[in-house]
């Protein structure tokens, strides 16, 4: 684990442990929760509750039901609702925990290399080269510092590297200004030059 190399890069090494992995999951989940649409996540239940409603009421009405069987079957619905929400954010814990394992994730050693012109990552067998301008994002927590190429995309170093909370503010500062930068520059040099 190494923190800032000269003024203007840093470098990293490090191992990330299956709770920082599974915080990076819940921070892409936040990201993606953000691009879900509303109307669809609520209204969907809600319109499934309206026509059992609908349908309980018609059935009681006509006589082929009784009050307490209608009000079941609402109930039961809703609490199948709840239960399956439940599984499902069971499920994929779960499946990002097998991920992990069946990555090494634990035994894959990161190298993370940020300059003023790009940043390199490098695992076991894979190398790669972002410029600033392909990333979208920085957040910062208190568990890891994320950087986005998208709402769904990114990578992370966890915040145990850095020597403490100001240092790793400080990194996500910069790396933050350094996105920016990159934004502005290629904002300006897509623009017609003015004459």
């Amino acid at each position: 684990m190494s923190n800032a190399t000269e003024a203007s890069g840093f470098h990293f090494e490090f191992q990330v442990t299956r709770a920082e992995d599974r915080a990076f999951a819940n921070l892409t989940g936040k990201q993606l929760g953000a691009l879900i649409d509303k109307r669809i996540s609520a209204g969907a239940p809600l319109v499934a509750i309206f026509l059992i409603i609908v349908w309980a009421c018609t059935a009681v009405d006509r006589g082929r039901t009784t009050s307490g069987a209608a009000f079941g079957s609402l109930l039961w619905f809703m609490l199948g609702y709840f239960f399956a929400f439940f599984v499902m954010g069971w499920c994929n814990r779960r499946l990002f925990d097998k991920l992990f394992e069946m990555r090494g994730g634990a035994q894959k050693t990161w190298q993370v290399i940020f300059d003023d012109v790009s940043i390199i990552v490098r695992t076991p067998g894979i190398e790669s080269r972002v410029l600033w301008n392909a990333i979208a994002a920085v957040k910062d927590t208190d568990t890891l510092v994320a950087l986005w190429y998208d709402a769904r995309i990114g990578f992370f170093i966890p915040a145990r590297v850095f020597a403490d909370s100001a240092s790793r503010i400080a990194f996500a500062e910069w790396a933050n200004e350094h996105v920016r930068r990159a934004a502005s520059s290629a904002k300006s040099s897509a623009s017609p030059a003015s004459s």
